[in-house]
């Protein structure tokens, strides 16, 4: 059986049907009322509660629907921060489950699942009004042809790398250990390109949700991650900015990322930056050029903190308050936390509170 009452309506003979992240192939023979007979192309195991695809369907249905709306006020009612839309394929898309949330008092951190082939052409609409994106490999790679999922996969983490959205990598990175106790190197290598690519986060699937060694798969990951994490490059102008249009100009909280990577190839053994902020927004897009440091975000939102544990390199920092004397805090920081280096680098621009204030950039002696 399935969840979706309005598949009847929606197919015909001939078209083809995937399961379980396309493992299973089937073929439409006849629709009759409620029920649909098909043939097997391609067998297998089948579990419950396993997806469907049909690439090049169009349902006719909203990517946020009344299921999703339940799901949305349990996240409420639980006090989770993040929640993950499937099937996106326009910025309002993104903008309904934002409206939806905000009608609940519900202002959470929205990820934006991305499985379907047709979203290529919204993708920078999209990540204009995301906070985050996930590369779905199952869904997505179920609606392109297997061969082009790399592609398609550096092509998304690049883009959201430009715009300063965390990125995560997800299905099928460690599928094996779902009975076995150690990966293939093929799954050890697939997560470390996606690390080495800027990936912010990788995910595990099936692996500990149903797998018989969940908390070996989470070390094995964490392994990868951390052997992998010296080897990635700073990422400079001409990666980050320079591939853009022709006519793009730089903006100036970009102009603030080059000149703290220029200040980092000049001096020696920089400790770290300060990022003060209450979005969060002067961290996310100072992460993007991959700086060899910690940028340790000082917020007084906790929400705020919670958010910045999405972003690769950020180091989120609560405070009541924020410090009237950022060299001695500098200091401090360097002391109780045993940071080595000659200094730090003091970036703050706008925020709500003040919106209107200039960016501004202090390098901070120790």
């Amino acid at each position: 059986s399935m969840t979706m009452k309005e598949l009847p309506g929606v197919v015909k003979k001939g078209d083809t049907l995937f399961l379980n992240d396309g493992l299973i192939e089937l073929q439409v023979e006849a629709v009759e009322g409620d029920d649909i007979h098909c043939t097997v192309v391609v067998g297998g195991k089948l579990h419950s509660r396993k997806g469907l695809n049909i690439p090049g369907i169009d349902l006719g249905t909203s990517a946020f629907t009344a299921r999703d709306r339940e799901c949305m006020q349990f996240a409420l009612e639980n006090g989770v921060d993040a929640v993950g839309q499937s099937f996106v394929n326009t910025a309002q898309d993104v903008k309904d489950v934002r409206a939806a949330a905000k009608e609940m008092g519900f202002n959470p951190f929205i990820v934006a699942k991305i499985e379907r082939s047709s979203v290529w052409e919204n993708m920078d609409e999209i990540l204009e009004v995301t906070d985050g994106i996930m590369v779905a490999r199952g869904d997505l790679g179920v609606e392109i042809p297997i061969e082009e999922i790399a592609v398609a996969q550096k092509s998304i983490t690049a883009r959201a790398n430009f715009f300063g959205k965390p990125v995560i990598t997800a299905t099928q990175m460690l599928v094996s250990m779902t009975g076995n106790r150690r990966p293939t190197r093929a799954e050890s290598t697939d997560v470390a390109n996606a690390i080495l690519d800027g990936t912010d986060c990788v995910m595990l699937s099936e692996e500990s949700a149903m797998g018989d060694y969940p908390l070996e798969a989470v070390q094995m990951l964490a392994k990868i991650a951390a052997a992998t994490e010296p080897h990635r490059l700073n990422r400079h102008f001409e990666f980050v900015l320079k591939p853009q249009a022709k006519d793009y100009k730089p903006s100036t909280v970009d102009l603030v990322g080059v000149s703290i990577e220029h200040i980092f190839t000049k001096v020696d053994s920089p400790a770290g930056v300060l990022a003060p902020t209450s979005s969060g927004s002067i961290a996310r897009s100072l992460t993007r050029f991959r700086l060899p440091v910690w940028i340790i975000a000082i917020s007084t939102s906790h929400k705020t903190c919670r958010e910045l544990m999405f972003s690769y390199g950020v180091y989120p920092m609560l405070v009541e308050s924020k410090p009237s004397d950022w060299a001695a805090c500098a200091r401090g920081y360097a002391e109780t936390y045993g940071i080595k280096g000659s200094c730090f680098i003091k970036a703050e621009g706008p925020s709500l509170e003040h919106p209107d204030i200039n960016y501004t950039m202090e390098i901070i002696e120790l």
